[in-house]
């Protein structure tokens, strides 16, 4: 393809990759999809393509691969809500990241279609996270939690004082269900209570919700990883969907994350999928 100095282009975008194109070290291949790449077991060494005219398989010796995945910025649920341009990016106003709804901020690619890098998303993100902050102070919305000498926020999801779940026996009367003091794994919220204000021991809490694809995930590894502690720990699973009330006084913005309390202090937390042994060394810590 031959590009002339006067050939004119609707956007940034492909003025860029005329620009590109023109480099004699770029080659382009049109109508050609990637089908699979190659390696000796430690390296990529090659991709295979074809192209989606004829349909030809070819090879090609690489040594690194970059996916694309598209500029189509995913804004779609926010038609009729925020101000989209034409390429359905948020529009925000100058030299911020406020939308055309109070209190609603828009960071990374979702509206940025000149620069889309990890730096400036992270950049645009930092800005919205301040002017949210500052918003709900201004309205009073913003909640403060007490931290101790560490930093760390004192828990006040168990309190005492907190209605436990009723059982219907078979004689018609309620009970409170039997937590076993001795038993390593439980769940809900109840049974996180009362070892929180009963028991000596270590207790990890995973707080993960049925759509969580990693929570799935973190599931066998934490299992492996309780088994050695079998009769040393307690460890809770809490669904968020069903005691959403602890989870939001927990401080639970994400699954899975994992909590560990001792004699009623947190004392650690991880967010996301680790490795083993990161769960096991902080369980060592505390023990």
């Amino acid at each position: 393809m031959t590009f002339t100095d006067d050939l004119k282009f609707g956007n940034q975008y492909e003025q860029n990759c005329c620009v590109r194109l023109k480099n004699p070290k770029i080659t382009v291949h049109w109508h050609t999809v990637p089908i699979a790449v190659t390696g000796d077991g430690n390296l990529l060494n090659g991709i295979q393509i074809q192209n989606t005219l004829t349909h030809q398989h070819s090879g090609m010796a690489v040594q690194g691969l970059f996916y694309a995945i598209g500029h189509t910025p995913n804004t779609s649920l926010f038609q009729g809500q925020l101000h989209l341009d034409e390429m359905g990016y948020i529009r925000t106003q100058s030299h911020s990241v406020a939308t055309n709804v109070p209190g609603v901020f828009a960071a990374g690619d979702v509206q940025d279609h000149e620069y889309r890098q990890a730096i400036t998303a992270a950049g645009t993100g930092c800005m919205a996270a301040l002017l949210a902050e500052r918003w709900l102070s201004e309205h009073g919305l913003i909640q403060e939690f007490p931290t101790d000498n560490s930093g760390t926020p004192i828990p006040e999801i168990l309190p005492e004082n907190k209605e436990p779940p009723t059982v219907h026996g078979s004689s018609g009367l309620n009970s409170e269900p039997v937590v076993d003091l001795t038993a390593t794994r439980h769940h809900g919220g109840y049974a996180l209570r009362k070892l929180y204000h009963d028991s000596d021991r270590l207790i990890m809490v995973k707080y993960s919700s049925p759509t969580c694809g990693p929570c799935h995930a973190l599931k066998p590894i934490l299992n492996r990883v309780v088994d050695e502690f079998e009769k040393q720990i307690h460890y809770v699973e809490i669904d968020i969907e069903v005691d959403g009330e602890i989870a939001e006084a927990a401080g639970i913005v994400g699954t899975p994350t994992i909590q560990f309390f001792k004699h009623k202090d947190r004392v650690a937390e991880l967010k996301g999928v680790k490795q083993k042994s990161h769960y096991r060394d902080i369980i060592q810590q505390y023990l």
